[in-house]
């Protein structure tokens, strides 16, 4: 194995390897349903091929979660590590590999563990914290800080950003 972290390129050439050797194992399984004397042993085929199926799901969701981590270490989107409404700030819910917005009135939802990952919403404003330590964020991150950093200032990355805030 090589020493380079795998890419999502590296996790879906895993998911074509999933999906030939589906392929494979269902002609083996067409092959045998054929034959009067082999067709009472393919059911354990038909099982595995659809192991199968649930393998390429969780490799896909792994090369997404995986894309969304890689894209925010270039700093042009919001690298706060874990996820936010875009609209309500910290008020996300997570279960199952899928997130929601526990605003009632928010319907947003997505379909994997935006808790579990880098923000990577674009960046917005500059939070500084009291002592000056600062960082950018995006809009509902910033909007966060205002309530959770003592002393923080908020100020956006230019003055044309909508949706300023304030403490």
């Amino acid at each position: 194995m090589n020493d380079h972290e795998p890419t999502p390129a590296d996790i879906r050439a895993l998911i074509a390897d999933a999906d030939t050797l589906q392929e494979r194992i269902r002609a083996i399984e067409q092959q045998l349903r054929s034959s009067e004397e082999t067709r009472h042993s393919v059911f354990r085929l038909a099982d595995a091929a659809g192991r199968l199926t649930d393998v390429s799901e969780a490799l896909e969701e792994t090369a997404g979660e995986l894309a969304r981590v890689r894209s925010v270490r270039d700093g042009s989107v919001c690298a706060v590590p874990w996820g936010v409404c875009p609209e309500h700030g910290n008020t996300l819910v997570s279960t199952g590999g899928r997130t929601r917005c526990s605003q009632l009135a928010c319907t947003r939802v997505w379909s994997y563990d935006r808790l579990g990952v880098p923000c990577g919403e674009p960046l917005t404003h500059k939070v500084t914290d009291a002592t000056g330590a600062s960082f950018n964020a995006c809009r509902a991150h910033a909007m966060d800080a205002t309530e959770r950093i003592i002393g923080c200032t908020v100020t956006p990355l230019d003055t044309s950003a909508e949706g300023q805030i304030h403490d």
